[in-house]
């Protein structure tokens, strides 16, 4: 298979990976590597790391995905804790999380969007995590209830409200389960050590439902955002908002993407305990 890989890379990059010939073969190839890895992944290097990931998905997991962060967060996530990822996805912070904390660490990957659950759900399977992730089907907001998530097949960019721009034309409506990070917590006697966000605009109403997990865990859970300020209006949140929120909370956001101000452009905010 690695000649296979090789090979298709060395095409690509003498075409053009944006080319229509490479996009008319790529559906073939990715069938071709799923056939040929008989349903069992290809080896995929994420930060470092070899996963097994689902051949069509490979793409979503870059190889530098996020290394600044990835290399912080290695620094600090201990064997044994419990890692509460919110908007994951297709997996790539669920997979490295369990690596992190393996051998015996707690992955708890939240995800609606079912054609991206069922893509999860497979790498979960096939890094042979099943005993050490669970997965919630539910979006997360203030308090519990459904919502509309405009979702594109298993796109990262799926979000409730309203459909992302870049997703406007192909989105679809699909009514969704919705859970407050404290009843989440609270249902499964869960304390973690880590949560990660990643919800596409929705992190200030997700915060504000965690107003009892914060509580008791701020001091001692490490708290990652990827804030999308320039989305909040679409979840009917503002800047004020979350100013409001972070001080009642008693978290202060530091910048982690290399943002001058955390709560005015996209990156990823280390909230601490003040």
């Amino acid at each position: 298979m690695s000649d296979l890989i090789r090979n298709a890379r060395w095409f690509a990059e003498l075409l053009g990976r944006d080319s229509r010939v490479v996009r008319l073969f790529r559906p073939w190839y990715d069938t071709v590597l799923d056939l040929t890895s008989g349903g069992h992944g290809i080896p995929w290097m994420i930060n470092g790391v070899t996963y097994r990931v689902v051949p069509r998905h490979r793409y979503q997991m870059a190889s530098a995905y996020d290394a600044h962060l990835a290399a912080w967060l290695t620094a600090r996530v201990r064997p044994g804790q419990t890692a509460l990822d919110v908007g994951a996805n297709v997996g790539v912070y669920v997979l490295q999380f369990a690596h992190w904390s393996r051998p015996d660490g707690r992955v708890i990957a939240v995800e609606p969007n079912p054609s991206a659950r069922a893509v999860l759900e497979r790498h979960v399977r096939l890094n042979g995590l099943d005993r050490r992730v669970e997965i919630v089907s539910a979006a997360v907001g203030a308090a519990a209830g459904e919502a509309a998530l405009f979702a594109f097949d298993a796109d990262g960019m799926s979000r409730l409200g309203a459909p992302n721009p870049m997703l406007a034309s192909r989105a679809t409506a699909i009514t969704v389960p919705v859970v407050s990070l404290d009843d989440l917590c609270e249902s499964r006697a869960l304390a973690p050590d880590w949560l990660f966000i990643d919800i596409e605009g929705f992190e200030i109403v997700a915060l504000s439902g965690a107003r009892r997990l914060l509580a008791t865990r701020k001091q001692s859970m490490g708290i990652v955002v990827e804030m999308h300020p320039d989305s909040w209006e679409v979840a009917g949140t503002s800047r004020a908002d979350a100013e409001s929120l972070l001080r009642e909370l008693g978290l202060r956001a530091e910048p982690l993407s290399g943002q001058v101000d955390p709560l005015a452009v996209y990156g990823h905010v280390w909230l601490r305990a003040e």
